[in-house]
């Protein structure tokens, strides 16, 4: 895997994950008696973080040290994609 293919996949996961944050949000507002919908929201907007700052580190080792297309180790690569 590439630096640039482990930015897309990080951006795609965020993606993913913020659109079921947002979705939430909306449960929430529906569904006012269901007490689970602000825990989960929550968890979607921990993720969300977590995510951005996975993304900005791995983003800010590119620009610092090696280029998008050189290899990502896999132990690296692991550890961004938990």
């Amino acid at each position: 895997m590439t630096y640039k293919e482990l930015l897309q996949t990080l951006a795609d996961q965020a993606s993913t994950n913020y659109e079921a944050y947002l979705q939430s949000k909306i449960d929430a507002v529906m569904d006012m008696n269901d007490t689970l919908l602000p825990e989960k929201t929550q968890q979607y907007k921990d993720a969300a973080e977590a995510f951005e700052k996975k993304f900005t580190a791995a983003l800010a080792t590119v620009k610092n040290e090696i280029g998008l297309n050189e290899s990502v180790p896999e132990a690296e690569a692991d550890n961004f994609l938990k």
